[in-house]
């Protein structure tokens, strides 16, 4: 378990100070390449060659210094959950920084990623379901949390190399017999690491129905 060495101030007013990245990204994935790819690339960097399953992925934050340390303050030593301040961020984000992809008339079903069983026991709580609820409730957006659901024996991806991340996920989850996904879907996670979490879920979406898929997440891990 993750106890902060020093006190972690998870306020609004913290979180509104935390600094949005700004650098260039690709246009499918959202890597934080530090490349600047034209805004109407359909292209890719080469760490999303063959392309995802979904159409596009951004993240605000870098996961490093604060931010790093107020998700982790968040999710694993029970500090207050500062699930609106972060759905703030992301709405600002999906209203100015990232317009062009999110035209007035996309109206996606907010889907947060599923926690592993075991981690809900311990947390109570799921960080992307609140935060996705609270984006949805912002944008006027669909929330369906029980849009997908995580089978008991997959393993947690904390900690687990990347190498193996994609083999962890495969089949982990799943859309609930007869429920369709909604046409229209954003996927919300709290960190984006290798992909290999966001693309599992999108493939299991897209197997029950969903057509048009994007992924946002709070922060990115620079590989």
């Amino acid at each position: 378990m993750f106890l902060p060495r020093s006190p972690v101030d998870l306020s609004s007013a913290a979180i509104r100070s935390w600094p949005a990245y700004n650098g260039g990204e690709c246009p499918r994935c959202g890597a934080f390449t530090g490349i600047a790819f034209h805004r109407t690339s359909s292209g890719g960097c080469p760490s999303c060659a063959p392309p995802p399953p979904f159409s596009f992925a951004r993240s605000l934050f870098v996961y490093e210094g604060r931010v790093r340390e107020g998700i982790r303050a968040a999710k694993y030593a029970r500090k207050a959950v500062p699930d609106d301040a972060l759905a703030e961020r992301l709405h600002g984000a999906v209203r100015n920084t990232w317009s062009d992809l999110f035209p007035d008339d996309f109206r996606p079903a907010v889907v947060p990623v599923p926690i592993h069983p075991v981690k809900y026991f311990l947390r109570g709580f799921n960080l992307p379901a609140l935060v996705g609820r609270a984006l949805a409730r912002r944008a006027g957006w669909p929330f369906a949390p029980l849009a997908l659901r995580r089978c008991p024996g997959a393993p947690p991806q904390a900690g687990s190399r990347l190498t193996d991340r994609r083999e962890n996920v495969r089949d982990a989850f799943h859309a609930p017999a007869g429920l369709r996904a909604p046409p229209e879907v954003l996927i919300l996670d709290d960190v984006y690491t290798s992909g290999a979490t966001a693309a599992a879920c999108a493939d299991a979406l897209k197997t029950a129905g969903a057509r048009h898929i994007v992924v946002l997440t709070v922060a990115r891990t620079v590989l």
